[in-house]
């Protein structure tokens, strides 16, 4: 974000193209910040909603099937929507300015163009609500569309438990506010659930280096 503010989002004409190189190299670096915030931000806005329209409990602030609690639930359409795009178009940005700096992008790089930074997004739009709808982890249905852009299986399989994370996150915070949680239930599942993680992710790296599959990761 700090090489578009200085360099500008249409190129670096004019700036020593080492330089800037430099400075995307560097950047590339470390975790954005700014993106993990943004996470954050959308998943706060997306438990206050759900915390306005309230639970089986009665505490909701607007009456269920009112025309209050509609446009509650459907305030996070644009907003969500907002929030993509201008991530979106940010990377079309760096996508710019690494064009112009003379970077080598490898083979398995997304490079963020006009129609990649609009049809990956609704995509995994379409895969969200398909998961909401089936009942199932969006991971599953995400895991192959970022196979499908080229992303290594390690890269995807640390990606799609990145957004678990978040989503998982504002889920067991709303039930617990709202006093929907059985806490001695998920607890228990919990200790379970860590268990078995540790010890599939203990056989899924044997696996690799037994076989040297990479793909196996995404299983």
């Amino acid at each position: 974000r700090e090489l578009q503010e200085i360099h500008g989002a249409e190129g670096i004409e004019g700036v020593d193209r080492e330089l800037a190189l430099s400075e995307l190299q560097e950047s590339e670096r470390y975790t954005p910040v700014r993106q993990v915030v943004r996470m954050g931000l959308c998943s706060a806005l997306v438990l206050l909603v759900s915390l306005i329209k309230g639970g089986d409990s009665g505490n909701e602030l607007v009456a269920c099937g009112s025309i209050g609690y509609w446009l509650t639930k459907l305030s996070l359409l644009p907003l969500l929507g907002l929030a993509a795009a201008v991530i979106s178009r940010e990377l079309m940005q760096r996508q710019r300015l690494k064009e112009g700096s003379g970077w080598r992008f490898e083979s398995c790089e997304v490079q963020w163009t006009g129609r990649t930074a609009y049809y990956y997004p609704t995509v995994c739009i379409s895969a969200g609500v398909a998961a909401g709808l089936l009942g199932i982890g969006g991971g599953m249905l995400k895991g192959p569309i970022m196979l499908e852009m080229g992303l290594p299986p390690g890269v995807v399989s640390a990606t799609a438990a990145y957004m678990l994370l978040w989503t998982t996150a504002s889920t067991t915070i709303q039930f617990g506010i709202m006093g929907e949680m059985l806490w001695d239930y998920a607890i228990a599942l919990w200790l379970v659930g860590l268990a078995s993680a540790i010890f599939g992710q203990l056989v899924l790296s044997w696996l690799v280096r037994r076989d040297k599959k990479k793909d196996l990761i995404t299983l």
